[in-house]
């Protein structure tokens, strides 16, 4: 597509002095005055805002071009010229069009292996670009005003980009900090001064016009999102051509709601045993399509991107967010990202054995991981390999980025100039000098994040918990030095949901129905982070229910179990376990919703529920594929209770909603 090669290397803040913190986007602002007026004032800049410093930086370092990147305008990233465009996509190109879903015509890699790794450059990338940016301001702070000098340049140094963990305690109650919706924001200028400026955290606006290949998207539910007119990004717009603005407060509800439920996806993440296969648990924990799953397979501890898309959905509603072609315009974007590169860079540091290897073994067979869709670089089936490249990124030598190269953050591993705050007891730019040190620090984050079964075990009183099977300390799935927790399992529903089952993003919702005390209460969300396929061949709808299936689950809180088994207990007798099962599942409703929150389908647990007919029932490709439960067993070393526990025993207790699903919309039916 280039007549000229070019490049822009991804280097990060090479050159800055040393590895400093990404911090929490609160943390900046409240206690580092200086990095936080530099960081707004270079994000600013580098989207090109009139009323925004004039600072020259790489066309390629711009905002737009960098947020391009993930989707559309599918075109070469102006960073990655290339004369060779034998793996580019082509909008007329049939081989990418045809088939559906058509090929993907953006570089992000989303569903395989390599999306932790392919994003960790990106946020690097936009890191390099406001850092850049901070450098020439601070100089020129400083030139005007000598008696600063060194106080701007060095904070400028420093300056690394924040993120927001949006599975913190507060966010049930707070929502978002105001920082990232609020259009204006206080910082310090020079001389202590204070000054309000537009936040370039709250939307970015399309200066240069809106590129030729946005297009309005209609929901099923006839809801417009219109990409091709709005000249601003916004996250849960009204259905119209010109919106007032954002709508904060339906924003700050839904992230209100999904929280306990996002803490408790995370907490999952850093559940998984210490002698997996290493291939098989890097491919769950990376992405939402686990390759190497099969249906026989029970266990999961869910994906750091599930988790991922479900922060998109609850962050976009109509907007930007909830689209995969446009989320990258976002500003809350990289600040989602660069939180989930901090999990990242926990999870291996505390797994530093799983990994993806050259792709993985099943009955003794080997097979390749692949990206299935294909990327504007890659096409279809593309084999995904540790020293595969991560396109369009660049490094200093000229080489593509790898994922191997995009591993850890330590001093040994390729240099990256960023690190975390620490965390439990974790600095995620030291490794760890033992296993055990590992297995501590992966115990304290599940704890942090609300997965502490040892405790769970000990407040739990229902007679029904007795009745719950576990294996004796002699089973083949329980260690030889540990012991089951007796009385007690944990609980979750597994879910499998068609991606294109709605041809954009949707999720389903778990309930559960409350009592004359209590209202119903949303336990958690499985979220389907999709883009639509506008492919015209017939034969469209029957392609993609066999194509791609999106796997999560939703963990159950042990109080909710406990207060299931209390309120149906009968004071007499004590109910066995398939009693209890029934009970769980027939307090349980579900709802498939899109993107804006609006129901699609219902679905009633419980085996008294009346069979939906036929004539009233969700259409095949619209029907989960698996709305199921399963239960563990947990076990805890015999003499050290403080290392981590160990989950065995997985179960299947089988569907949750037998009845079938009710079309409440005839986008569903």
């Amino acid at each position: 597509m280039s007549s000229v090669e070019y490049h822009y290397p991804v280097i990060g803040r090479k050159g800055t002095g040393g590895v400093f913190d990404r911090l929490p986007i609160e943390t900046l602002q409240k206690d580092h005055p200086y990095q936080f007026a530099l960081f707004i004032l270079a994000f600013a800049a580098i989207q090109q805002r009139p009323d925004a410093p004039q600072v020259m930086e790489e066309p390629a370092g711009t905002f737009m071009e960098i947020a391009s990147i993930h989707g559309r305008p599918f075109i070469e990233w102006a960073g990655d010229r290339n004369k060779d465009t034998s793996t580019d996509y082509s909008a007329t190109d049939k081989k990418d069009t045809n088939p559906v879903p058509a090929r993907f015509g953006g570089y992000c890699s989303h569903g395989a292996v390599v999306f932790p790794t392919w994003h960790r450059p990106y946020v690097m990338l936009l890191e390099q670009s406001i850092g850049n940016v901070a450098d020439q301001l601070a100089h020129d702070i400083e030139a005007k005003n000598p008696h600063e000098c060194g106080v701007w340049l060095k904070a400028a140094k420093e300056l690394r980009f924040p993120y927001w963990d949006w599975a913190e305690k507060d966010v049930s109650e707070n929502g978002l900090p105001p920082v990232l919706y609020e259009e204006k924001v206080e910082i310090v200028t020079a001389g202590g001064q204070k000054q309000i400026v537009d936040n370039p955290l709250s939307f970015f606006s399309f200066v240069d016009g809106i590129p030729s290949d946005f297009a309005d998207e209609t929901l099923r539910t006839g809801q417009v999102a219109y990409f091709s007119k709005w000249h601003r990004t916004y996250r849960y717009a009204t259905s119209t051509a010109n919106p007032e603005g954002s709508n904060v407060d339906q924003l700050q509800k839904a992230f209100k709601a999904g929280a306990k439920d996002l803490r408790n996806k995370v907490a999952q993440l850093f559940v998984v045993n210490d002698d997996e296969d290493s291939a098989l648990a890097w491919d769950e924990f990376s992405n939402h399509t686990t390759q190497s799953k099969r249906e026989m397979d029970n266990f999961n501890s869910g994906s750091l991107e599930g988790v991922h898309d479900a922060v998109h959905t609850l962050a976009g509603g109509t907007g930007h967010m909830s689209a995969p072609d446009y989320a990258g315009f976002d500003p809350l974007f990289f600040l989602h990202h660069s939180n989930v590169d901090r999990l990242l860079a926990l999870w291996e540091w505390c797994y530093t054995e799983y990994w993806m290897d050259s792709g993985y073994e099943l009955n003794g067979k080997s097979y390749p991981w692949t990206q299935q869709l294909g990327t504007y670089a890659q096409v279809y089936n593309a084999q995904l390999l540790p020293d595969g490249p991560l396109q369009p990124f660049r490094t200093e030598q000229g080489d593509y980025w790898t994922s191997s190269q995009a591993r850890f953050l330590h001093a040994d591993a390729y240099p990256k100039y960023y690190s975390y705050p620490e965390f439990s007891g974790i600095k995620v730019d030291r490794a760890a000098v033992s296993s055990d040190e590992r297995a501590l620090a992966r115990k304290k984050i599940a704890a942090y994040y609300g997965f502490d079964p040892q405790t769970a075990a000990q407040q739990v009183a229902a007679p029904a918990w007795t009745q719950l099977p576990v294996p004796d300390k002699d089973h083949p799935a329980v260690p030889a030095d540990h012991s089951v927790i007796p009385e007690y399992r944990t609980f979750a529903v597994h879910v499998r949901l068609l991606e294109h089952a709605f041809n954009s993003s949707y999720s389903f919702q778990l309930y559960h129905k409350g009592n004359d005390n209590s209202a119903s209460q949303l336990i958690g969300t499985v979220t389907v982070f999709a883009r639509p396929d506008h492919s015209p061949c017939k034969g469209c709808t029957l392609r993609r229910e066999a194509g791609t299936v999106i796997h999560g689950i939703i963990p159950i809180p042990p109080a909710l179990i406990e207060s299931i088994m209390k309120s149906n207990a009968d004071g007499e007798t004590t109910a066995t376990f398939d009693q209890t099962l029934a009970h769980i599942k027939g307090e349980f409703f579900g709802k498939i919703v899109d993107a804006t929150g609006t129901e699609l389908a219902r679905a009633e647990g419980g085996m008294e529920t009346p069979k939906i007919p036929s004539h009233q029932t969700t259409s095949r490709n619209a029907t989960p594929i698996e709305i199921s439960l399963v239960s563990t067993a947990v076990a805890e070393h015999g003499e050290d209770k403080d290392r981590p526990v160990y989950i065995c025993d997985w179960q299947h207790h089988d569907g949750v909603f037998s009845s079938g699903w009710l079309a409440t919309h005839p986008a569903a039916a």
